[in-house]
């Protein structure tokens, strides 16, 4: 199987599965999908732990000091989304994939 080649001006990072050489991108405009759709966004890129942990800080808020929500959630909201790249890039490597850069894979005329 030939590994995908991806346009190294629309992602950040390419990410390569060691045992098979099937390869995954993640967006340079991650942190606005993050930003745009959230939960979903984390949901379709298998973010399962950092869903989870919003979602726990959020419920805890919530049972605490309800009223706290209207600071603690554009919080997360907006962190979460600064940290897009980083969520997705912790995924890959605790998976054991390898990173590529995206001016050094083969087929890339630079």
């Amino acid at each position: 199987m030939r590994p995908r080649v991806f346009n190294p001006n629309r992602y950040a990072a390419i990410y390569e599965n060691p045992t098979n050489g099937w390869r995954e991108a993640a967006p340079k405009l991650a942190w606005l999908w993050m930003f745009l759709f959230g939960v979903f966004y984390m949901a379709a890129r298998s973010l399962w732990r950092p869903l989870i942990v919003s979602m726990l800080i959020l419920m805890a808020t919530s049972l605490i000091m309800w009223p706290l929500l209207i600071f603690v959630a554009p919080v997360i909201w907006v962190a979460t989304a600064a940290q897009a790249q980083n969520l997705i890039r912790a995924r890959y490597m605790r998976m054991g994939w390898s990173e590529i850069d995206p001016y050094e894979q083969d087929g890339v005329i630079h």
